[in-house]
């Protein structure tokens, strides 16, 4: 009698984590399909930042709607950098650039891609990232998350049609990949590229 009871318990269980689960990723899908919208703020004259590469150089960050816009995108790339999908959102919120870097850092989607971190670069997708941009040393996000196994955000980049076929020096994803161990990886990958790139 008691093994009937245990495995009905157990079932039950079962039953309820997988409705969790169901549930969690349901959860997590809505999350990806709301682009930030920008609330505009004296601050920067009520208009998003503009497109800089502040590069540390005098007077890339001196006037005031400037240095705002500065802070905004290490706000911005430090919230892509740690997963932080509160910060990316309010960084955007007021303003930042999604195509923005500051420095010597990749832009916010080549860094959440190069975390494996497959929610904010679905958020920063949303949020008018282009998926194809060539950032420094010829990298992709798609390059990049292939170079360190980040298979989840592989396929968020591909679904949102990431150009599997681009080549740069160090070959394609699937090079990449297959380069740096990741044998499953950079299956996935030469699957996808024998079917788009002819």
């Amino acid at each position: 009698m008691s093994l009937v009871v245990i495995a009905t318990i157990s079932g039950l269980f079962t039953s309820c984590m997988k409705r969790f689960e169901a549930k969690t990723k349901q959860d997590e899908a809505k999350a990806r399909e709301t682009p930030v919208a920008f609330q505009p703020t004296k601050q920067i004259d009520g208009k998003r930042c503009e497109f800089l590469n502040y590069t540390g150089q005098p007077g890339d960050e001196n006037d005031s709607s400037g240095r705002r816009c500065f802070l905004l995108q290490v706000r911005l790339i430090k919230g892509a950098i740690d997963g932080n999908l509160i910060e990316i959102r309010a960084a955007l919120k007021d303003g930042a650039h999604v195509e923005g870097t500051y420095y010597n850092r990749f832009p916010a989607l080549h860094s959440a891609a190069m975390q494996g971190d497959a929610d904010a670069v679905a958020l920063l997708l949303d949020s008018g990232a282009q998926v194809n941009r060539v950032a420094d040393f010829e990298n992709t996000a798609l390059s990049m998350a292939a170079s360190e196994g980040h298979t989840d955000v592989v396929r968020v980049l591909i679904e949102r049609a990431a150009d599997v076929c681009y080549k740069s020096a160090a070959g394609t994803a699937g090079d990449i990949a297959r380069a740096r161990g990741h044998k499953e990886l950079a299956g996935l990958l030469k699957d996808v590229e024998s079917t788009k790139c002819k």
